[in-house]
């Protein structure tokens, strides 16, 4: 039995996506590319791997027996290839690092700055990543480091991520100066009834989740402002025009604004997470050791 790794890596994707549809997206297939490569992968192994159920596509037994067999093979095989590409020590080449918008400023900008005068020879990218993206971003190798947030949805378990704590963040209250709630040690939702708000773009974490908080508190939101950037949100906010929640690491040090402790809300823990199969490279263990040393100075900050 010959077993080709590429149709390989196809049953892993359909078996974390699902769908034959969306490996082909994933991997810019066509579906019919997508079918036809797992049935020549059926007739290298000899057995069937997928079948229906109604109208749905599932894996057989032996077909999620082969995917957790396969993982392992294809990190192993990743890190073959690290090892094979970087005979030097020295780290270079191109490296793509991803975080969510909160961390841009504070942690990775810092960190690409530390890795460029470090290590001239490696060419960092820097991409803007909401927390749900970054499973696929890690399994697909489409970035090779991620900053996020543990969801606790089972992520972390996947055998094929290395993860490193790197901090928590609480989320808070931001007002302006003159705001009733400076007098307080700490707020409620209930507390802002009636307040004019502004959020976080609609899709994203935050964007959801305060709007959502407020009308389990029992009132809907008024909401004057729906910005992508943080410092747009604080700057609204410090003109006196609403106020919002925000992370700690997004408020930093600007003091046009106060922030309070906001009851219910829980503390995010932050996370830098590679592929194991990526660990070997020079480049991917610097920037985790650049991600924590950046994140340890904007805490000390």
């Amino acid at each position: 039995m010959a077993l080709n790794p590429v149709r390989l890596r196809l049953l892993e994707a359909f078996d974390r996506l699902g769908t034959i549809r969306a490996v082909g997206r994933e991997l810019d297939l066509s579906p019919s590319t997508v079918s036809q490569q797992l049935s020549v992968l059926e007739s290298e192994t000899g057995a069937a791997l997928l079948e229906r159920r109604g109208r749905t596509l599932v894996l057989t037994p032996t077909g999620a027996l082969l995917v957790e067999r396969a993982r392992a093979l294809l990190a192993q095989m990743d890190a073959i290839e690290v090892e094979l590409a970087e005979v030097e020590s020295e780290p270079s080449g191109r490296l793509r690092i991803a975080g969510f918008t909160s961390v841009i400023a504070p942690v990775l900008i810092p960190a690409a700055r530390a890795l460029a005068i470090a290590h001239p020879r490696l060419d960092v990218e820097l991409i803007e990543l909401e927390p749900h993206e970054s499973t696929t971003a890690v399994q697909r190798g489409t970035c090779d480091v991620v900053v996020t947030v543990d969801q606790e949805d089972g992520f972390l378990l996947d055998p094929t991520v290395h993860s490193i704590s790197l901090t928590t963040d609480p989320l808070l209250l931001i007002a302006p100066l003159d705001h009733r709630v400076a007098g307080l040690d700490a707020v409620t939702f209930s507390d802002l009834v009636g307040e004019h708000w502004a959020f976080d773009a609609p899709g994203t974490y935050l964007g959801e989740l305060i709007p959502l908080l407020c009308r389990r508190a029992g009132f809907e939101p008024h909401i004057v402002g729906r910005f992508t950037s943080y410092e747009v949100v604080i700057d609204h906010v410090a003109a006196g025009l609403s106020v919002g929640v925000l992370p700690a690491l997004a408020i930093g040090s600007r003091s046009d604004v106060v922030s309070r402790p906001l009851a219910g809300m829980s503390e995010r823990k932050i996370i830098a997470t590679a592929r194991k199969g990526s660990l070997g490279r020079s480049a991917v263990a610097a920037a985790l050791a650049a991600v924590q040393q950046a994140t340890d100075e904007a805490i000390a900050r």
